[in-house]
């Protein structure tokens, strides 16, 4: 499957997990099925399936209109199951040069919520290159 960019701006929304959000916005906008989008993240399919009936039931509303990204994130940068979606996001951002205060505005979410997740995502790599 080939690579797939992911505009940033779709995480400003709190209302949905991350990777609610990125099921959503792979199965509404990039018009995947389940199985292509958890081959795309490296996940089961059950779980894409899961995370996709949330993110509706949480809704409730017309599909939301995810605006032109600041920044896009290949979809590779998700399949790495050594961290979570949110520390996969922060470090690759942080890795292109943006502030731990840049991220945290683009994601909406507190400085230190990035801080936290570069810094557990640092970890978990030290511990797997060991």
């Amino acid at each position: 499957m080939h690579e797939r960019p992911i505009p940033t701006s779709i995480f400003v929304d709190r209302s949905l997990s991350v990777l609610e959000i990125l099921s959503e916005y792979l199965k509404e906008d990039q018009k995947l099925n389940y199985h292509q989008i958890a081959v795309l993240l490296n996940r089961d399919d059950r779980t894409i399936w899961t995370c996709y009936h949330r993110a509706k039931k949480k809704r409730e509303q017309a599909p939301p209109n995810f605006p032109m990204a600041y920044q896009l994130i290949p979809t590779t940068v998700f399949q790495d199951r050594t961290v979570s979606v949110l520390e996969a996001i922060s470090e690759y951002l942080h890795q292109k040069g943006l502030t731990i205060h840049e991220i945290a505005v683009l994601l909406n979410r507190d400085d230190r919520t990035i801080w936290t997740c570069c810094n557990r995502a640092k970890i978990k790599r030290e511990k797997v290159y060991k």
